[in-house]
């Protein structure tokens, strides 16, 4: 599908409109999946607007890196359950069907999608999703994204990494309830469960 709109689709020409700041275009669905399939940058949907992020700077992707690393060695041997990229979209149905893309996430198997049309779908069963906060980004996350986050029914834990400092901030679903465990660490020696596993600050950053 073509893009009627015009909008940015490198990184080049969003930076070039935004800078290091997040940009909102109002869009149809239809505009966000055209739009996907064609750009170079991590790109959302929610209340009929796409949510353009042009710029990731080193130490986010590094982070966001060691991140992944771990994620992946916790569940190489769990065959029931798959990590993903950012490149993996997730959808929150009770969310006005929001359209998010974390930065990595965790799905068991077998996986339910959200299938807006044949090659075009989002996750909506993820057991774990992973953002790193951005000093552009860091109200984004919290104060939009993190109360749709905890409506997925699936969803476990949520972890959010600061990219500025040594800093994590663990959501954790208080098991068969709509309630969730927040707890934040910022010591290098501390360490935090990942599907039961420790991982610590100092190895992350």
């Amino acid at each position: 599908m073509l893009l009627n709109t015009t909008f940015p689709i490198t990184r080049l020409e969003l930076a070039t409109l935004a800078g290091e700041q997040l940009m909102r275009f109002p869009a149809t669905e239809a505009e966000y999946w055209a739009l996907l399939a064609e750009v170079g940058y991590k790109a959302d949907f929610y209340q009929k607007k796409i949510i353009a992020m042009s710029y990731e700077t080193d130490i986010h992707g590094r982070v966001a890196t060691r991140i992944l690393y771990f994620l992946s060695g916790i569940f190489i041997a769990h065959k029931d359950k798959v990590v993903h990229n950012p490149n993996r979209p997730v959808c929150i149905r009770d969310c006005d069907n929001a359209i998010f893309s974390p930065d990595a996430s965790v799905v068991a198997q077998p996986p339910e999608y959200y299938e807006y049309r044949p090659g075009m779908n989002a996750e909506t069963t993820p057991i774990i999703l992973v953002e790193v906060l951005s000093k552009n980004t860091r109200d984004y996350d919290l104060a939009e994204k993190l109360p749709c986050y905890k409506k997925i029914p699936s969803l476990r834990q949520i972890i959010y990494a600061d990219s500025q400092k040594p800093h994590i901030t663990g959501y954790d679903r208080v098991e068969n309830s709509r309630q969730w465990l927040n707890t934040d660490y910022e010591h290098p020696k501390d360490t935090f469960l990942i599907h039961n596993t420790p991982v610590s600050l100092q190895s992350i950053y």
